[in-house]
């Protein structure tokens, strides 16, 4: 895809087919998010911060010894070109194997974890996170192949479907004195539910699938590991990027710190989400197809950069100015101590999309060494630095200590998809944060130079959202009016011819 020259009609069927497909995503990711929200804000009212701390606590150390991800396959299948019976059979064993020793290795983690001091409740609501993995293992095949095929409206329509229904459970639960274990019930029905619908859609969708004789070739398999391992391992490190903030909270400041930080960082991460999922899965199918076209690979790039930068950085840059507001009106005072970690995690969190991005380029074009390496880096700094940090100055130190392993990993990811991808830096990176820079600053003249807190908390909250927000986009149409429009204007076009 590109800013300007190439019309709609000159694009080939597969840029209508993703914008087709990164809409059926998005409009999934937002449902997601949204309804989410707002059955979330629900269980705050109905659970103590203790309850989220020990669930996320529990999570980080499920992430930790959840074999699936760490062997990669998915991305091992998603990158196959055809596919074959073997190749069905063999990564549906390798997942089915990698569930049921994820368990096995979560019930001998009991007696570690117990032996480090932490609680029976962290200890039993890790297994059963592994219990659920099960489910993840048989539905994993099927998904990977719909997306492989491009039918995200089918996997969108599933999700989208079994996201609220989820959450019965859940709230029954709450309301009857299950604390933690409502979040569980939420996590345990989600994957069933997947399981079902996953596995429905490959019979309307992918019918030939069934056709094929499905059995496990030892050859494949190891194919699919050599592939995955380094996939894997950069998965490793992604997990202790994204997740060993939480593990620090929890283990060293406390479960209900951890319960603050995990709220805050809730609210942080709506910007990425409503970008990453697309950037992740529709970017991906998208840069694995285009692997060997260089200038159409460039300008698919550059366009969902675009799109992560013109969606989530004013939602981001909302969340900054109104964050005390905000919390204060969806969580209630109780929860003010997580202002200041929402304000440090916004900011860092909006990161996290364009750092998916490169994994994805860079596994999709078949350089999954590279990526490895960011992540290791990153993984590394985050060890040495956020710990030490959060020893000193708590959960603060920790967040600090998450941003510099997300700066410091972002400008080395663009470093190495730069030798794939010939990108303009400037447009990706520096005009955007320039834009969001002066709309900060006539944000604070604004809060300087009005009293707002005569108005109602919700009333402050639009109005310091909305100004921040609507002057960057004055100020990117100033600066740089092709940015915006042209791109824009771009996008419609495929929007339109995609229906």
């Amino acid at each position: 895809m590109g800013e300007q020259g190439a019309s709609a009609k000159e694009e080939t069927p597969l840029a209508y087919r993703m914008v087709r497909g990164g809409v059926w995503v998005a409009a999934n990711s937002y449902f997601t998010v949204g309804f989410g929200f707002i059955a979330n804000l629900a269980l705050t009212q109905m659970l103590a911060p203790e309850d989220f701390g020990i669930f996320v606590l529990a999570g980080f150390f499920f992430a930790l010894i959840n074999l699936r991800p760490k062997i990669g396959i998915g991305f091992a299948l998603a990158q196959r070109k055809e596919t074959t019976g073997e190749l069905v059979g063999s990564h549906l064993a390798l997942d089915m194997t990698a569930g049921l020793a994820t368990l096995l290795l979560a019930g001998a983690a009991i007696p570690v974890l117990r032996a480090f001091g932490y609680s029976w409740d962290v200890a039993w609501v890790t297994l059963a996170l592994a219990a659920v993995g099960i489910s993840d293992s048989l539905m994993g095949t099927a998904w990977t192949l719909l997306d492989k095929e491009l039918h995200f409206g089918q996997t969108s329509l599933v999700s989208t479907l079994a996201f609220p229904v989820s959450y019965v459970p859940a709230f029954w639960l709450a309301l009857h004195g299950g604390s933690y274990w409502s979040l569980v019930a939420q996590n345990a029905t989600y994957a069933l539910l997947l399981l079902v619908g996953m596995w429905w859609a490959m019979t309307r969708k992918l019918p030939y699938v069934f056709r094929l004789r499905w059995r496990f070739d030892r050859e494949v398999a190891l194919s699919l590991v050599r592939f995955g391992g380094l996939v894997g391992l950069a998965g490793l490190g992604g997990l202790l990027v994204a997740q060993f903030d939480n593990f620090l909270v929890g283990t060293f400041v406390g479960v209900a710190t951890l319960g603050f930080y995990e709220r805050a960082y809730r609210i942080a991460q709506w910007p990425a989400l409503l970008v990453s999922t697309v950037a992740t899965r529709a970017g991906f199918y998208a840069y694995a197809r285009l692997q060997d076209d260089p200038v159409r690979l460039q300008k698919t790039v550059s366009m969902v950069l675009w799109l992560i930068t013109v969606l989530a950085l004013p939602l981001a840059l909302a969340i900054f100015a109104s964050a005390s507001d905000l919390v204060s009106f969806l969580y209630g005072e109780r929860w003010q101590p997580s202002v200041l970690f929402l304000q440090f995690l916004v900011v860092f969190s909006l990161l996290r999309p364009l750092l998916e991005n490169a994994a994805s380029i860079l596994v999709a074009v078949g350089r999954p060494q590279q990526q490895t390496l960011v992540v290791a880096i990153q993984a590394a700094l985050l060890i040495t630095v956020a710990t030490p940090l959060t020893l000193t100055y708590g959960a603060v130190g920790t967040a600090v200590g998450v941003g510099i392993a997300f700066v410091i990993g972002l400008g080395l990811a663009y470093w190495q998809v730069r030798k794939a991808v010939a990108l303009s830096l400037w447009d990706a990176f520096a005009l955007p944060a320039i834009g969001a820079s002066l709309a900060l600053l006539a944000s604070v003249i604004l809060t300087h130079s009005v009293d707002l807190d005569v108005l109602p908390v919700a009333l402050r909250v639009i109005v310091k959202a909305s100004f921040v927000s609507a002057a960057f986009f004055a100020v990117m149409l100033a600066v740089r009016p092709s940015w915006l429009i042209g791109r824009t204007v771009y996008l419609k076009q495929l929007l339109r011819s995609s229906y």
